[in-house]
């Protein structure tokens, strides 16, 4: 491979940007414009909600858009500062800081370049298929439980009311006990804040709800106080752009961000590939996942390097652009442009901004995730997956929104081994009225071949499922009526097998001999378990299972057997 091939494989983007139409400036230039804006009060609340001052919110922020804009495979992802990476970034880097902000930053920053260096590694290692690991229900649930988190950690900035628990029980339950420390003021400016934010997201959704409820927040307030603000509000921000270079960290305190950059990369990578699969399908192009995994990474390099923290992508920010025809990547270079000149030229007015108000828009963020119709979805569909969504939500609530991420990872994983271990099986018949071999127990009119049970497992035959298979198997010989000469098992549905199914497969074969049926075979197997059943001595010549191509040919082979007894 070439340079020019491999620069070309490591920033998509350009390809796209080659083929650049004049028709496309206005919507994508109106889109950017759109998107820098919603950035600005988004960027400085969730830096706050990252637990670091507003402008690292813009430092987190440039870099990434400009970078995606290139190696990205989305045209429309809005990446950047995103509440549930925040708050699982603060609920790591918090314990490690002790307390000392300049610590704080610093490790936020080298937490960025941790994700950076997780993502290229998996990228390199072909892993972009990490994004199907956390299921619909956990990952509902989970959202869920983030969204519910985001809303208890704006109690205080929201009403005034000062709350010292770090969890989203402990700070309801600190609320309620305070609720007389509620400061009417701070309550106002935030509730009026969210009412503009909801309002306008109802009414009109491409009106910029966000910045217009925290605009008019900041001149309301500017207006009525007389030397001191009326509530608490953001307080200097620096003018200028971020220095560039490497976080003061220590190797020790790498190894203790691993484990939050683990969740991130997992959470964040879901979510960026989930979110862009949404929109490219309706606009033509398609998402290379091990392709995002190196953006990711490199919009968390140049984050890290720009003193920000870790940064995934905003369902609200790719919707918009989306909705309002954008066409390319431009829109990210357009939005990153917009948030340049906020931060040369409007860092007084930036100031101003009441905290009450950036709290808004992050309840305002949290309602927007908490995923009921996806509860009542679960529900009408599986009761069992709608329970699992709960207890991952209760897992970030109890807990907190790192060891929330485990617990969705783990409930994954025991949810689809519990699908492995007890897959679906069926008993088949002959169908003459669709030219095929189907389940009885689903259609009444398919008619069992005397003397012959055609028996359907639909899994990967492995350990875990192993010794199910061979007690289905023999439960389907004696629930079916009559005497089985030939058992011919359906192997579609088995795309592979391990030592431990073969071994028990090999058993099986010998416990049909001692009950007397007279030939078992195979039907529909993939080329790579034929080989294995061949490498293990188990198909003609050298076994006893014979092999064939369809199950249509497996029965006739037995009525010639019957016809020439």
């Amino acid at each position: 491979m070439t340079a020019r091939s491999r620069a070309a494989a490591l920033f998509p983007g350009v390809a796209v940007l080659r083929r650049y139409e004049r028709g496309w400036w206005r919507p994508d230039l109106m889109a950017g414009l759109t998107v820098g804006a919603m950035l600005i009060p988004q960027s400085m609340a969730y830096a706050e909600l990252a637990g670091l001052p507003p402008e690292y919110g813009f430092y987190a922020v440039l870099g990434p858009l400009v970078v995606y804009a290139l190696a990205g495979t989305s045209r429309h992802l809005g990446v950047g500062p995103e509440p549930g990476t925040a708050i699982l970034a603060a609920t790591g880097v918090a314990t490690i800081a002790g307390g000392d902000p300049m610590r704080y930053a610093a490790l936020m920053a080298a937490l960025a370049l941790v994700v950076a260096g997780m993502c290229l590694l998996g990228a390199a290692a072909r892993l972009g298929f990490i994004a199907s690991v956390l299921s619909k229900p956990v990952l509902v649930g989970y959202i869920t439980g983030v969204g519910l988190t985001l809303l208890s950690s704006q109690v205080a900035a929201f009403t005034g009311v000062a709350i010292e628990a770090d969890t989203f029980f402990p700070r309801l339950v600190e609320f309620v006990h305070e609720l007389r420390g509620i400061d009417a003021a701070t309550l106002g400016v935030g509730a009026g804040t969210l009412a503009v934010v909801l309002g306008l997201r109802k009414l009109s959704p491409k009106l910029l709800g966000a910045l217009i409820g925290v605009a008019a927040a900041t001149i309301l307030v500017w207006a009525l106080s007389s030397g001191q603000p009326l509530v608490p509000v953001v307080g200097t921000v620096p003018e200028g752009l971020p220095t560039l270079g490497m976080p003061d960290v220590s190797l020790a305190d790498v190894g203790r961000l691993l484990p939050v950059a683990g969740g991130i990369v997992l959470v964040g990578f879901t979510d960026n590939v989930l979110t862009a699969r949404s929109i490219a399908g309706r606009h033509g192009y398609s998402i290379e996942p091990n392709q995002e995994l190196v953006a990711l990474g490199l919009t968390n390099l140049t984050s890290g390097l720009s003193q920000g923290f870790p940064v995934s992508s905003s369902a609200s920010r790719t919707v918009v652009p989306a909705s309002l025809g954008s066409k390319t990547q431009v829109v990210s270079i357009v939005a990153a442009a917009v948030v340049v000149a906020t931060l040369l030229f409007l860092s007084g007015v930036l100031a101003q901004i009441p905290r009450a108000a950036l709290a808004a828009v992050i309840i305002a963020a949290a309602l927007a995730i908490i995923d009921i119709p996806g509860y009542r979805s679960l529900w009408q569909v599986s009761r069992q997956e709608a329970l699992l969504a709960v207890v991952a939500a209760f897992g970030v609530l109890v807990f907190n929104v790192l060891i929330g991420v485990l617990v969705a990872v783990s409930l994954s994983i025991i949810a689809a081994l519990g699908r492995m271990a007890r897959p679906h099986d069926a008993v088949l018949g002959d169908y003459p009225a669709v030219d095929g071999w189907v389940e009885v127990d689903a259609y009444p009119q398919a008619v069992p071949e005397p003397g012959l049970l055609v028996y359907r497992f639909d899994a990967p035959l492995f350990f875990l499922n192993a010794d199910r298979f061979r007690t289905r198997v023999e439960e389907a010989l004696e629930e079916n009526p009559g005497v089985e000469e030939w058992l011919v098992l359906d192997f579609e549905g088995v795309g592979t097998l391990d030592a431990t199914a073969l071994d028990t497969l090999s058993e099986l074969l010998e416990r049909l001999a001692r009950i007397r049926i007279g030939l078992v075979a195979v039907a529909r197997a993939n080329d790579d378990v034929v080989s294995r059943l061949r490498r293990a001595d188990l198909l003609e010549p050298t076994g006893t299972l014979r092999n064939y191509a369809t199950i249509n040919a497996a029965v006739r082979a037995y009525r010639q057997h019957r016809r020439s007894d």
